[in-house]
């Protein structure tokens, strides 16, 4: 069943779900994680450092700065075809492309997600475990991860629409 599109998260309101159901002490700190994060939704090194350095993981435990990287990136990898679209309207130079893309990218996660199907909540959660594990995490808390995020990416395609 999908949910209409007045009912649906957005990607922060799904990392939100998921860190609370890992740690709720670090959604205090989300807004500022996630604001790092969509300055430069691409991923460039530099920004990764920064979100997921040192800096940031002393303040706070590592749930939240891992959550808004990977299950913002994996949505992205799932919307790409999207984001290209977007971003390819009336391209003329490659600066111009990369700055209309990551433009696309900050507008796919302002808005409602769409409705995910099995296979595609599946290659999300599969996505966010990879990374989690390249990333060093140990394999427990790697799935422990990915089946926060598979719970909050199943709750959002089994909420029913509302009544009336």
């Amino acid at each position: 069943m999908s949910v209409p599109t007045s009912r649906q998260r957005t990607t922060y309101q799904l990392v939100e779900a998921v860190v609370a159901r890992l740690d709720q002490d670090e959604l205090p700190q989300l807004p500022r994680l996630w604001d790092a994060y969509t300055r430069h939704p691409d991923g460039r090194e530099r920004d990764r450092e920064h979100l997921l350095g040192s800096g940031v993981l002393t303040e706070i435990s590592a749930w939240a700065p891992i959550v808004v990287a990977f299950v913002g990136g994996a949505v992205l990898d799932a919307l790409k075809e999207e984001i290209t679209e977007r971003s390819r309207d009336g391209i003329r130079t490659l600066f111009v492309w990369r700055r209309r893309r990551r433009q696309a990218m900050r507008e796919v996660l302002a808005e409602p997600l769409p409705p995910f199907d099995d296979v595609e909540q599946a290659r999300i959660a599969r996505s966010v475990r990879s990374k989690a594990l390249a990333l060093g995490l140990p394999e427990d808390k790697a799935q422990l991860l990915a089946d926060a995020v598979s719970g909050e990416l199943l709750r959002e395609s089994a909420t029913p629409p509302p009544e009336g």
